[in-house]
């Protein structure tokens, strides 16, 4: 049975995972949330204007009441620069999926990697998670390689799994850790 505990702050070496606030508008916007590089993989689109971005944080300031909710600002350096979340908890099986963004000028300095630990870490230790997945496009090799340095195990290929923003169909590719300690 899980213990949700909902989103609490997480303190690594470098970085902040905390809840989003009001104030994360403008740094969400200028950091990644406007960049087409950074949601060219994601299933939401980049936000045009900074004013779009209120009602998401607010939707998400929102569901923190729900104890089952974990999603997590990551500050680096004082800035908040991506987010990272928790999706489709299963409280029968003791499973979730994990997903993730960060802003492009922070790619390649193993922050996501930091992140994603951390979060793993939180989920089995805290919460008694059995088992934690994430799921990628097959045309973003990095974010394969994130899991795979947080001791993710490549599971499978889903076949045209996402529905691209251009309107074409991508595969995913699967990875999983299990908590051997559950």
């Amino acid at each position: 049975m899980l213990n949700h505990k909902g989103t609490k702050e997480i303190h690594t070496n470098r970085l902040l995972l905390r809840k989003y606030r009001l104030s994360d508008a403008g740094e969400m916007f200028e950091n990644y949330a406007n960049d087409d590089r950074v949601t060219k993989y994601l299933s939401w689109k980049t936000y045009s204007k900074l004013s779009d971005i209120i009602p998401f944080l607010e939707m998400s300031i929102k569901d923190y009441e729900k104890m089952g909710t974990y999603h997590w600002a990551i500050e680096y350096e004082g800035k908040m620069i991506g987010s990272i979340a928790v999706m489709s908890v299963d409280d029968l099986r003791n499973n979730c999926e994990v997903g993730y963004c960060i802003g492009y000028e922070f790619w390649n300095k193993g922050i996501t990697s930091e992140a994603l630990a951390a979060v793993i870490s939180f989920l089995f230790k805290e919460v008694g998670m059995h088992r934690v997945l994430a799921k990628h496009d097959v045309e973003n090799p990095a974010s394969g390689e994130v899991m795979k340095k947080c001791g993710m195990t490549y599971e499978g290929r889903l076949k045209e799994y996402y529905l691209r923003h251009d309107g074409t169909y991508s595969d995913a590719l699967v990875y999983g850790i299990v908590n051997e300690n559950s």
